[in-house]
């Protein structure tokens, strides 16, 4: 779809639950310290124009599953790391030997014998931020709900080793990652005109980055469809679904008026957790205008799946969703004043259009509490 109204992006101290801010400055701190490191690694919608292909299967790939031990930069300086869980799922971080290295390093701790994430895939995965100087733990969701991460070409390319990491240690797998301290720029450059200048004032400031220490748990790959039981029971105004020999569900060019009011059509009955309101969800879908049943987006075309709150979308996706179970996949008519109105969405959807989708829910999570 398009932006304008997007349907469809043993501590002494109390410890932080983690946050996705939290969980994205780790993977960006494990993609920038690492970069180059060898292996001794109104609503945003689903839009039509955001097309990115993904054609290197990472699973499927050359590089081979980490063995315990294995690591980029210099592994063995991350030797003395170890964690356990308790029952509760809460970790516990002991730091037998001190770390003592300069380079950016990670080290696989527990080698996992699932399988290995493809490019296009979406992985769920756990993360502990560590004081390295003591093991503390200072934030986690080891105890709580696993986030999400898409492998798609942004991460592949802005993260390298993120996405390198996740599609060469197997599900199960837990992984150290160590950023040492260092020195970022705060202020700006000095120009071509001072930097003739022996003025102080020329040289940019500084900030001393303390050093972090993260474990990453890989704890599933989501499942690429819809998983549930098959619907027999339809509302026989919605045009048929077919699914092609990949997989793949087609919505058949509709006939007759569409429905005034929101249909929600569920095709598979997922088993999985129930959709909120608010939540941020994954799926797979195609959309096609009631009109002429022309395919304006979908992300099975493009190859990937999209993640996005249901805050973001329009209203008819968030009504269509929520309430259905992740697994689940559904097919939404959606009245015009519920999709994009008198304005419409050109160029591929007209004023006062109504739209149809079919929807895979293939995960959701519900939006971060706020931190006390």
């Amino acid at each position: 779809m398009t932006t304008h109204e997007n349907p469809i992006p043993g501590a002494s101290r109390r410890r932080r639950p983690l946050t996705l801010l939290s969980l994205g400055l780790a993977s960006l701190l494990l993609a920038t310290g690492c970069a180059g490191g060898q292996d001794a690694g109104e609503e945003p919608e689903p839009s039509a124009q955001s097309s990115q292909s993904t054609t290197q299967q990472a699973g499927e790939s050359e590089a081979p599953r980490k063995a315990a031990g294995e690591g980029q930069g210099e592994p063995g300086a991350l030797e003395g790391v170890h964690v356990t869980e308790a029952e509760n799922g809460e970790p516990e971080v002991r730091i037998e030997t001190p770390i003592e290295t300069d380079q950016p390093s990670t080290r696989v701790l527990t080698a996992g014998e699932g399988e290995l994430a493809r490019s296009g895939d979406v992985v769920k995965f756990s993360t502990v931020i560590v004081d390295p100087a003591t093991g503390e733990v200072e934030a986690e969701n080891f105890s709580s709900e696993p986030q999400t991460a898409p492998l798609d070409d942004r991460v592949q390319q802005m993260f390298p080793e993120m996405f390198e990491l996740f599609a060469t240690n197997g599900v199960g797998s837990v992984v150290a990652a160590y950023s040492p301290e260092r020195q970022e720029p705060t202020g700006p450059a000095p120009s071509a005109s001072s930097s003739a200048s022996s003025s102080p004032s020329a040289s940019p400031s500084t900030t001393t980055v303390p050093a972090q220490l993260f474990v990453y748990k890989i704890d599933a790959i989501v499942p690429r469809t819809a998983q549930g039981a098959e619907v027999t029971e339809r509302d026989d105004r919605l045009p048929e679904v077919s699914v092609g020999e990949d997989g793949t569900p087609t919505i058949a060019k509709p006939e007759g008026s569409p429905p005034a009011e929101m249909v929600v059509q569920p095709l598979i009955q997922g088993e999985g957790a129930e959709v909120g309101e608010d939540d941020t969800v994954t799926v797979q879908y195609s959309g096609v205008t009631w009109s002429d049943g022309e395919t304006f987006d979908s992300s099975w075309e493009r190859g990937e799946s999209a993640t996005f709150s249901l805050n973001g979308v329009i209203p008819g996706w968030k009504e269509g969703l929520a309430g259905q179970k992740v697994g689940s996949r559904v097919l939404l008519s959606i009245p015009a004043d519920k999709a994009y109105g008198e304005q419409g969405s050109p160029p591929k959807i007209g004023p006062n259009e109504p739209l149809l989708f079919v929807v895979d829910i293939l995960d959701a999570q519900a939006p971060a509490a706020p931190q006390n």
